[in-house]
């Protein structure tokens, strides 16, 4: 697989992050900065026990439906893009990868 990467707003725990996560063959790379703090993350396919495309005000983040991944240790990370269809490819790419 090729690497990709896509503009995102994601959460983890604390605020909304502004940034980037490229998608490749083994994990999800995330890069991003908000309110004075600055993230990276390395998201291991295997570590993810289930994605959804998450629609629920509980599930969106900063307004906007999510991709929400689940994690092996139970946090709960939401991905947010701001380009058209960015987010569908986004799932189907994880939900390929985790197979």
């Amino acid at each position: 697989m090729r690497s990709t990467g896509y503009a995102v707003v994601w959460q983890d725990g604390g605020p909304p992050m502004a940034g980037r996560v490229l998608v490749d063959a083994s994990a999800l790379d995330f890069d991003g900065a908000g309110r004075g703090r600055h993230a990276s993350r390395h998201i291991p396919y295997t570590s993810i026990a289930s994605s959804w495309l998450g629609r629920g005000a509980g599930d969106r983040v900063a307004g906007r439906p999510a991709l929400v991944l689940e994690l092996d240790d139970g946090e709960v990370i939401r991905i947010a893009t701001p380009e058209v269809g960015a987010l569908s490819e986004l799932a189907e790419a994880v939900k390929s990868e985790r197979k």
